[in-house]
């Protein structure tokens, strides 16, 4: 997807693929989670009715091998994924190197989820397995605990059951310690609430033969994409999507509000790994820059009865731009309403604007 960049500084040497998707990957990590509830039979209903459209388009044997990573998926040119000694449902000791030899779609799981992500992720995981056949057992499934505070033995073995996961599941569990450098390094986010409900992100990644990443799925994938792709890289190992581009999208809105005195312009864009990059541009009614001002937005859905999620923007270089910029994962599609608080220096008061805008990835 696109991502907005700022020109490198002249004394900055250009980075490698590979050492540029980390950076952005670890900018990612440092934002702001989203977790939200969706509408059960909403969620699987447009689940049915995307994968009896998308049956036709499929040879009777499964997915075609030659199709390439849909507009849905995030190329991400090999980087190796996290090392990682954790233990499975069954006690038994898992390490990345031991998922060495076959490609591994990896995902996260809390298997106590009170919301509806989980499940349907599980039914996602389900049809790609059932859209791949036969080649589905020349696959390593592997989710990764979103819950070390509840996740035990039994709830997992419960989840596994109750979801009817077709694949056998690797699920790796661990302490909050142990998970949290993981969750970093895969850009989720898992946070318990005071009132031990957890909110977390979810996505799936897959690995090649030899653990590096090659793409990104965030939720509410089509299912025929992942086994298209595992498809790739059961033929064509590391190079399966060499020389290919990623996704982009031209989902960006752009809006623009007056408030005590100011022009204040907010974008809203997709950008990698299920997030959102929110810029405001802060300017006099006569057109002129205003920088230094303190700037948040608040996010909330509608829909939902939800706590407002709060983030602070940051000045894009240089400063004397106006233009401020934060990204937030957003775990659901729909309308959104963006709250967005302006402090300029010197000011006693902030001032107050509201946008809405549709999510799109």
């Amino acid at each position: 997807m696109d991502e907005q960049k700022s020109p490198l500084p002249a004394t900055q040497t250009p980075q490698t693929p590979q050492a540029s998707a980390r950076q952005t990957r670890a900018i990612i990590s440092t934002v702001v989670i989203i977790a939200l509830t969706v509408a059960v039979i909403g969620g699987f209903a447009a689940l049915a009715n995307r994968l009896s459209s998308a049956r036709g388009t499929n040879s009777a044997n499964g997915p075609s091998a030659n199709a390439a990573s849909s507009d849905q998926g995030v190329l991400l040119g090999g980087t190796p994924a996290p090392n990682f000694t954790l233990t499975d449902q069954t006690g038994a000791t898992v390490t990345l190197d031991s998922l060495k030899g076959k490609p591994t779609v990896f995902t996260f799981f809390d298997s106590v989820c009170p919301h509806t992500d989980c499940s349907l992720m599980a039914q996602y995981i389900n049809f790609t397995a059932q859209d791949l056949g036969a080649e589905a057992n020349q696959v390593n499934w592997v989710a990764l605990s979103l819950n070390p505070w509840h996740d035990t033995q039994q709830s997992v073995d419960a989840f596994i059951s109750n979801q009817k996961l077709s694949p056998h599941l690797t699920y790796l569990m661990g302490s909050e310690a142990q998970l949290q450098p993981l969750w970093d390094e895969f850009h989720m986010q898992s946070i318990e609430q005071a009132n031990g409900i957890v909110i977390h992100t979810t996505g799936v990644y897959l690995l090649d033969s030899q653990t590096h990443e090659l793409v990104f799925l965030d939720e509410g994938f089509d299912p025929h994409v992942l086994s298209n792709d595992v498809l790739l890289a059961l033929t064509k190992g590391d190079s399966a999507f060499a020389g290919q581009q990623g996704a982009q999208t031209s989902n960006a809105v752009t809006a623009i509000h007056s408030v005590d005195g100011m022009q204040v312009t907010l974008t809203s864009a997709p950008g990698q790994y299920g997030t959102y990059d929110f810029t405001v541009l802060l300017q006099t009614a006569n057109g002129e820059a205003i920088p230094n001002a303190t700037v948040a937005l608040d996010l909330t859905m509608p829909s939902m009865a939800m706590q407002p999620v709060h983030v602070d923007l940051q000045p894009l270089a240089p400063a004397s731009t106006g233009a401020y910029r934060a990204s937030g994962v957003l775990s659901m599609k729909g309308q959104w309403t963006v709250t967005v608080t302006i402090t300029p220096q010197g000011a006693t008061q902030p001032s107050v604007t509201i946008f809405s805008f549709n999510a799109k990835y």
